[in-house]
């Protein structure tokens, strides 16, 4: 428990000098052998014009039937990098984004993993205030069974201005 507080006290700076909330919803292929329903929520602070750094994470949430019952598998990536955008026009803007990944697996047994992800995504101003995205992540992660392990996921939602 203390290591998850001071994990928290450490991201609180951070979080206090966000200046956007990114939310969405979207697909996990992890090893390319299982999919995830994804929920995902990600602070951005931006550094320097046309590059913010992001923190970020995912519940994801798969189902398989065991002897009858529907079990639950749990994915948990947490993503830290820097994102540097390309404005095309007013509304638009498209980005490439770097940084690594930690990941927690919870099936029968928890697994960890953790590596470099790249990100490339494409942004739209709906509003004053929100931005829409899609965004596609590739992964390379180190961790058992397989040891080199790679994965993508989809995510799109909102972008939330401060």
């Amino acid at each position: 428990m203390k290591r998850l507080y001071f994990a928290l006290l450490l991201l609180l700076p951070f979080t206090i000098g966000a200046q956007s909330l990114q939310a969405g919803i979207g697909a996990d292929f992890f090893t390319y052998q299982r999919t995830f329903l994804d929920l995902h929520a990600t602070l951005l602070k931006q550094v320097k014009p046309d590059v913010e750094l992001s923190l970020g994470g995912s519940f994801a949430l798969a189902t398989r039937n065991e002897n009858g019952t529907v079990e639950a598998d749990f994915f948990i990536p947490i993503d830290g990098g820097v994102n540097f955008l390309f404005p095309v026009q007013k509304e638009f803007s498209y980005l490439v984004g770097f940084g690594l990944t930690a990941q927690f697996l919870i099936e029968s047994e928890r697994r960890f993993y953790m590596g470099p992800f790249m990100k490339l995504g494409a942004r739209y101003r709906i509003h004053p205030y929100m931005t829409w995205y899609l965004e596609v992540l590739q992964d390379l992660v180190i961790g058992k069974p397989d040891w080199i392990n790679i994965s993508t996921r989809f995510s799109t939602g909102i972008l939330f201005h401060f």
